[in-house]
């Protein structure tokens, strides 16, 4: 008997040839969090600078419309993978069909795009009009999927929520006359990013409970960073030794992992905190500008902390006795090698949730009283 290649699924009821639907479904999760990091990427790039010209503006939300598509795309490519769900062939061809439209909808806010780059002045309100049309269709498929597809609740709720909020800005800014230009960058680069979080999550397909409770660890890390070290860091810097304490406030709220963990939780407890820490160096500007009226020029700022200037200096580190001049090149692997052992912590635990529960829910039922004699 001639051995059978490796990777060959012999699964009973598999077609000769097809793809197994595991194997399209780590395609489909790795996709999914690819897209969802390039809409929070792009999202970023929007909100740095929120003054476009009509031309970038159309091409972005072009963009919006593409990289949700692809999400749609690959949803609709389960269709292909002998997943179809438990749908009836009716059933499966209105999502097909759903899909493809919406595939091909960004195509088309493509094409509209570079036609208003060479004709901005007749097709600009048809083609923001016709894109708008787009992203909420795609927000209505968006709670489509979220009601009809078989996902933990948690997630299904997140998909709804985030359909329902891209079609509930896109109306208000369409409705609003004289704000659909004006405000529309800004509009996109919120959808972009609520967007792109949702499409993470999807993507990351939590399953074990302790899964949700890393994520949610996350989130938390990352909304503390940003809105409430940010706000702390852009008008408390008169306090002596600040730096050091600001230190200490990034780690602070990870020490009840400590508490209920124990001290093998330190590697958690770190990244999380970590983590803050980069929401605080990246985001600091961009929260200051959009939400406590700075006005500062964005992209300056983020080339200098991403290490792009050299020996410039960007910041200083007030510890006390002592005062660190923090250059931009410093900066900039600080905050590149932050980001390299917060990953790999959080991967490990991701892949190894057992860890992160504390004793009390690991020990199992509390053991019977004696029975008296």
């Amino acid at each position: 008997m001639s051995a059978e290649p490796a990777g060959v699924s012999d699964a009973p009821g598999t077609p000769p040839g097809a793809v197994p639907s595991d194997r399209w479904a780590r395609f489909e999760r790795t996709g999914l969090v690819f897209v969802g990091l390039t809409s929070v990427v792009v999202a970023v790039v929007v909100l740095a600078r929120p003054q476009l010209t009509v031309t970038e503006l159309l091409i972005l939300l072009a963009g919006a419309v593409s990289l949700n598509s692809v999400r749609s795309l690959l949803a609709g490519g389960r269709l292909f993978a002998g997943d179809g769900g438990g749908l009836t062939l009716p059933g499966i061809g209105r999502i097909a069909y759903r899909d493809l439209g919406i595939a091909g909808v960004g195509v088309l806010s493509v094409a509209i795009a570079l036609g208003v780059a060479f004709f901005p002045q007749t097709t600009t309100a048809i083609a923001v009009f016709l894109l708008a049309i787009a992203l909420v269709a795609q927000g209505v498929a968006r709670i489509t999927e979220g009601i009809g597809r078989p996902v933990t609740g948690w997630v299904r709720g997140s998909s709804i929520a985030t359909g329902a909020i891209v079609v509930v800005l896109v109306v208000a800014a369409v409705a609003f006359e004289g704000f659909a230009l004006l405000g529309f960058s800004i509009l996109v680069g919120v959808i972009l990013l609520v967007n792109g979080i949702d499409t993470v999550v999807v993507g990351l397909h939590p399953t074990d409970p302790r899964q949700f409770v890393l994520l949610k660890l996350i989130l938390f890390a990352a909304f503390y960073g940003l809105v409430m070290i940010n706000w702390i860091d852009l008008f408390g810097k008169e306090v002596p030794g600040y730096g050091v304490w600001l230190v200490l406030s990034y780690m602070a709220p990870f020490g009840v992992l400590l508490v209920f963990q124990g001290w093998e939780a330190w590697p958690l407890a770190t990244s999380l905190g970590l983590l803050v820490s980069l929401m605080n160096d990246v985001g600091y500007f961009f929260v200051g500008n959009l939400l406590f009226g700075f006005h500062e020029n964005l992209l300056p700022w983020i080339s200098g902390q991403l290490g792009f200037q050299g020996n410039h200096v960007v910041t200083y580190f007030e510890g006390g006795t002592f005062t660190l001049t923090v250059t931009s090149w410093m900066m900039g692997a600080s905050i590149y090698a932050r980001a390299l052992v917060v990953a790999a912590i959080l991967v490990y635990w991701w892949r190894h949730p057992t860890g992160i529960v504390a004793r009390s829910a690991q020990s199992g039922p509390p053991p019977s009283p004696p029975v008296a004699a």
